[in-house]
């Protein structure tokens, strides 16, 4: 993500080397037994962040922002993020440094909620 202005905490340097979004299918844990099948009320979607990058200190420091311009929906989502969403994160390994390692991410996008949740699960450093 390109920098809009000040950002003191960005490391000069510090290359991306993330992966994209990717969409994780959940369509095994519709139920069978229901007719019709309930749907389930959010997506979700992973991606591989390099600590200390810039793409990764914009994700940290402004989701939203991130995840509206990153995620692709789809033109048939119905729906985009904006605004008026909230997010909601969960940290794993929160104990290791930041340094030199990747993050993963995890966002459950609900729309009818209109809320992301994150988990970001630190991979142990060097």
């Amino acid at each position: 993500m390109a920098d809009m202005g000040s950002t003191p905490w960005l490391t000069p340097g510090q290359e991306d080397d993330s992966s994209p979004w990717i969409e994780l299918r959940l369509d095994a844990l519709v139920s069978s037994r229901d007719d019709p099948p309930m749907p389930i009320p959010f997506r979700l979607f992973a991606k591989r962040f390099k600590s200390s990058s810039p793409d990764s200190e914009w994700f940290i420091h402004d989701p939203l922002r991130v995840l509206a311009t990153e995620l692709d929906l789809g033109r048939d989502a119905g729906y985009r993020i904006d605004d008026g969403w909230k997010v909601t994160t969960l940290v794993v390994n929160h104990h290791r440094k930041l340094s030199k390692i990747h993050l993963f991410a995890m966002a459950a996008v609900a729309p009818d909620e209109q809320t992301v949740a994150l988990t970001i699960y630190k991979q142990p450093g060097a």
